[in-house]
């Protein structure tokens, strides 16, 4: 049976999610298209799959999939769609996930690189660097506080699935990230300008924690003051800086070319 009433209270609630305060006291958010929910059912992270009836073969294989995890299914019409979905033109699926619990020490004793986010305030560029990390081969993400919302619609559809791929932690301290990394072993790599090294000549190796600061100001000063290591990105254009998100992924992707090589 198809839903098709705006006011009913399970709309409604999928509709709440949107907002920051919602997803925080239920714990749960919205991954919204085909291929971020099919990510999410493979991950078994979701708890309820809204979707528009359609005859497409992918879209009834993980209606199929969802169904043998006994996820709960629910058909709604192309107005209760819209009403749920951040998108103006949704795709016509829409899952409610369920938020993993992540803890700082699990991802530090990995001992792989962890990309740590300060103060970044772009969903899109949070989204976006996740997404390199997950194709980098980082260990995890950590965002300090101060950052945009992870669980963020605009997020969430950025990271094109990354989101369930790989160990994400948000709302850590900066002290208490600095103080945990560094009794883990981890050296704090910032970027900058004064009293950095060339990233093509810098020490990459061992555990490091790669830093991004905000997309205004970059990386705090008290990170800044506490770092073991300082980079900067070599230019031979005019630009004055790099996006933030794209900075990230050339320092990932050199230390995942110093692995490979």
């Amino acid at each position: 049976m198809e839903l098709t009433g705006l006011q009913n209270p399970v709309v409604k609630a999928a509709a709440e999610l949107k907002q920051k305060k919602y997803r925080t006291q239920k714990g749960l958010y919205l991954a919204e298209g085909l291929r971020t929910a099919e990510e999410a059912v493979a991950y078994k992270a979701v708890e309820t799959l809204f979707y528009v009836a359609t005859d497409d073969e992918r879209t009834m294989r993980l209606l199929e999939d969802a169904a043998a995890q006994n996820i709960k299914l629910v058909c709604v019409s192309e107005n209760v769609m819209k009403k749920i979905a951040d998108t103006e033109t949704p795709q016509g699926i829409i899952a409610v996930c369920k938020m993993r619990q992540q803890k700082l020490e699990n991802l530090l004793a990995s001992g792989k690189m962890l990309l740590v986010l300060d103060r970044v305030g772009d969903p899109g560029n949070i989204g976006t660097m996740l997404r390199t990390a997950d194709a980098a081969g980082i260990g995890g993400l950590v965002l300090l506080k101060g950052c945009a919302d992870i669980y963020a619609p605009k997020t969430v559809r950025s990271s094109m699935g990354s989101l369930f791929h790989i160990p994400v932690l948000s709302g850590v301290s900066e002290q208490e990230f600095i103080s945990a990394g560094k009794k883990a072993g981890y050296d704090i790599l910032v970027t900058c300008l004064d009293g950095a090294d060339n990233l093509y000549k810098a020490d990459l190796s061992g555990r490091i924690a790669f830093v991004m600061g905000n997309e205004a100001g970059g990386v705090s000063e008290s990170l800044l003051a506490q770092a073991d290591k300082k980079v900067y990105i070599p230019m031979a254009g005019r630009a004055e800086s790099l996006n933030v998100a794209m900075a990230a992924g050339i320092v990932m992707f050199e230390a995942l070319r110093r692995k490979v090589k």
